[in-house]
């Protein structure tokens, strides 16, 4: 019953707190109002100009600021952060961001369904509002790598009755989906006939395909990189989501002129926690948006309204009476840093700084002890080559500042390994190992062209999907010396030059979190990003590549446990394509 609410807009009850002096931004008409803002319990109970006699058992002084309501993060992986939810939620609540649907796909694909749940348990109780989904797509590329758990139609009906579970994941495999294979589309029944929610990816699909993929049932997509994609999806009846990196020019023209604006959302995916902390989370998407020209009323709607109906929250992401009291206050719409947070009609934050500690529950006893790999011999990154001059060889081309890699085919020469056997010369090139971390004696090996030359190695568990042990290197005595250096920690991120450790980031839990305070992870970090830079390691978001290199499911060449994979069209590539000379 709201009779509560209803007494305080007519004046026979107390609001519990009035928000005087702000300017009201709405996100049905895009109009900003000055006013007032009364709060009963956890409900807005009236917004606008409050000209009439009410009582408030508090009032706060908005000073003038922008009234926004939270922002509403339609896609996103908590595990990118590094950090358990508690601590996820302490740094983005300061962001402005008070609801997220989390895809735990990372978590799914070290543990499965008890490590979902472990999440999802360790997610509850906070005042971020969490949205747990089912990872749908483990591994993302079946067949091209393997992690340590898989995905059917019988576990994901698992992981779909799970308590607080609100729909499916990103859905991967999209050729497979475009293909119409069983077994992939068997997952997304189990979505379906349940009523849920179904994510998708859609990176490379179009035409006759795109359609193919929007038939299976599955509406939206978040990796759409064109204005033109944009447009043909709308037409579709895809929920668009647009992240930091998706963003321009010509997209942000796309928005504005779209005739059907309801279906465009704006989403952060994954945030890794430098950026995480030192530039925001969606507010940072906001304002990276509206300086490329989207209307910063828009903006706001791309962030709140319309991601809370996508996600089926219809009284969440509206400064509006009768919806729910997640607010924030801030000075500039074109740069939006929250001076206050109210969530549940409660404040949260203030001067970016959390007003209350946050439960914190121990999550050792699930997601512990999660990398099981034998020590990395420098035998083992030793490219064996067939006796000859030069081998012809298939290499992965980086540009040094997207995550986009191509193919290229290069001569190099034929040298001899410590024991006399033919292998490859491999100087000017950037070294890159994928071991399985799950039990599997197993590892692939490639070549990276345009990251070199580098002295030293970095090894890391944290990554996308599979998140096997991935070792980059500018020789293989520093490689493997880092590489056991994770081993040995039970996950994390590590680097090494000349013989020696250097930073080590302990990531304990499941080999992608860690316990630490942000602030501590992130000098953490920043001290291996330092070394990084000394080694030689250079490229615009360097996290990114790391995390990216493995992905089989990211165009154009990638490397996995099972070796150099073709994105584009599924297939493995061999490292060495033919022997040159005698």
């Amino acid at each position: 019953m709201r009779t509560r609410v209803i007494g305080a807009v007519q004046g026979r009850s107390p609001f519990s707190l009035v928000i005087r002096n702000v300017r009201i931004v709405n996100v049905y008409n895009d109009t900003v109002t000055e006013g007032s803002i009364g709060i009963v319990d956890d409900r807005i109970a009236y917004a606008g100009p409050m000209d009439f006699a009410c009582q408030a058992e508090e009032e706060l002084d908005g000073g003038g600021c922008y009234a926004l309501p939270g922002f509403v993060d339609a896609h996103m992986h908590l595990e990118s952060s590094m950090l358990t939810p508690a601590h996820f939620a302490e740094v983005v609540l300061a962001c402005g961001t008070t609801t997220v649907a989390a895809d735990p796909h990372e978590m799914g694909n070290v543990l499965g369904l008890e490590g979902v749940r472990a999440l999802r348990e360790a997610a509850g109780g906070l005042p971020l509002r969490v949205l747990m989904m089912a990872p749908s797509t483990i591994p993302s590329a079946p067949g091209f790598e393997d992690s340590g758990y898989d995905v059917g139609p019988e576990e994901a009906a698992r992981l779909l009755d799970l308590p607080g579970i609100s729909g499916l994941g990103e859905v991967m495999d999209f050729h497979a989906v475009a293909a119409g294979e069983t077994r992939i589309l068997s997952v997304v029944e189990e979505a379906l006939k349940r009523g849920c929610l179904v994510d998708g990816h859609a990176s490379l699909l179009t035409g006759r395909d795109l359609q193919a993929f929007r038939a299976a049932g599955i509406d939206s997509d978040h990796t759409l990189r064109t204005a033109d994609k944009l447009r043909e999806e709308l037409a579709l009846g895809f929920n668009v989501q647009i992240q930091s990196g998706n963003l321009s020019r010509e997209m942000a023209e796309a928005m504005n002129s779209a005739p059907v604006q309801d279906q465009i959302c704006l989403v952060t995916d994954d945030v890794p926690l430098p950026k995480l902390m030192e530039r925001g989370h969606l507010n940072r998407v906001v304002a990276e948006a509206v300086a490329l020209g989207l209307d910063p009323v828009r903006a706001v709607r791309f962030a709140t309204i319309n991601p809370a109906r996508r996600l089926r929250l219809y009284d969440v992401g509206a400064i509006a009476p009768g919806m729910a009291a997640d607010i924030q206050l801030v000075r500039d719409l074109r740069e939006p840093r929250p001076e206050a947070v109210f969530c549940a009609g409660r404040p949260v934050c203030r001067g970016g700084r959390l007003l209350e500690p946050l439960p914190r529950p121990d999550l050792s006893a699930v997601l512990r002890g999660t990398v099981r790999c034998a020590p990395v011999a420098e035998s083992d990154l030793v490219i064996p080559a067939p006796a000859g001059e030069t081998a012809l060889v298939n290499v992965i081309r980086e540009d040094g500042v997207s995550a986009r890699t191509t193919r290229a085919q290069r001569e190099l020469p034929v040298t001899a390994d410590a024991d006399g056997h033919p292998a490859l010369d491999t100087g000017g090139y950037l070294k890159m190992a994928v071991f399985n971390r799950y039990g599997k004696r197993q590892h692939g090996l490639a070549l990276i062209e345009g990251m070199g030359p580098v002295s030293g190695a970095v090894a890391l568990t944290y990554g996308h999907d599979a998140h096997n042990l991935t070792v980059f290197g500018g020789n293989d005595a520093d490689m493997a010396l880092a590489a056991n250096g994770v081993i040995e920690m039970q996950g994390g991120i590590c680097a090494a030059s000349g013989g020696r450790l250097l930073t080590q980031v302990p990531l304990p839990l499941a080999g992608l979190l860690s316990p630490e305070r942000p602030e501590t992870l992130l000098a953490q970090l920043r001290a291996f990003l330092s070394d990084c830079a000394r080694m030689g390691f250079h490229h615009k978001d360097l996290m990114s590549f790391f995390t990216i290199m493995p992905l089989a499911v990211s165009p154009e060449i990638k490397c996995t446990d099972r070796g150099l994979v073709d994105v584009a069209h599924k297939r493995f590539l061999p490292l060495i394509e033919e022997r040159r000379g005698s």
